[in-house]
This record gives structure tokens, sequence and C-alpha cells, in this order.
């Protein structure tokens, strides 16, 4: 499951990676796909207890990815409100880095220093 967390998921700068793009590709692959980023607070460091009631609710049926827009990790909703947020529930929370390599969530992020 895609669980994307971007506010703007179809802006026109990136055509490749808008919603309805994505919706397709995910369903071509058997993959499910959601957006919940109108559900996330916007210039918030907290994430609401819905928008992680959510994540949690479609992490139990299935693996699930959080998609946020940000290649910087302290930047990024997905990784500022929702990962604390699921850590403290006892969620195991694992960052997809850009080179490809994956590593648990800790705060602060260390590989953003």
């Amino acid at each position: 499951m895609i669980v994307d967390v971007r506010s703007e998921p179809d802006r026109p700068r990136s055509p490749d990676f808008n919603r309805r793009r994505l919706e397709d590709l995910a369903a071509d692959a058997g993959i499910g796909y959601r957006w919940i980023g109108a559900l996330l607070p916007h210039g918030s460091e907290t994430a609401g207890s819905g928008s992680v009631d959510d994540v949690i609710a479609l992490a139990s049926v299935s693996s699930t990815v959080i998609l946020g827009r940000e290649p910087v990790a302290s930047r990024c909703r997905a990784l500022t409100a929702i990962a604390p947020a699921l850590r403290a529930r006892g969620i195991d929370v694992v960052h997809l880095l850009p080179d490809g390599s994956t590593r648990r969530h800790e705060s602060p992020l260390p590989f953003d220093q």
C-alpha cells in the first residue's frame, strides 16, 4: 500500500508523480494507493490522531510505504510528524534513503545531520 501524504499530489511540475499517475501505476502493479494529505496538519510538526489512525489501519492490512514530497528527510511531514507519532504507538518505522539503503527511525534523524 502506498500512503501519499503530500498536500498537493497534482503539482504540474511533477506530472510523472501526480496522484492519478501513481494510482494507475500502483493499480497496474497490484498495489493499493491512498492519498491522505488532506487529513494532515499543514505547517505543524504534530500529526493528528486521525491521520495516524488511518496509517495504522492501512498498515495492519498490508505492508505500507508513506510517500512524501521532500527528498530531505527533515523537511518531510511524513518524517517530522507521522513517523514520531507512529513510533510513540510502538509502530516500527523504516526510512528508505535516496541511495536505496534503509534506516530505522530515530529522533533526531541522524541521516540529515
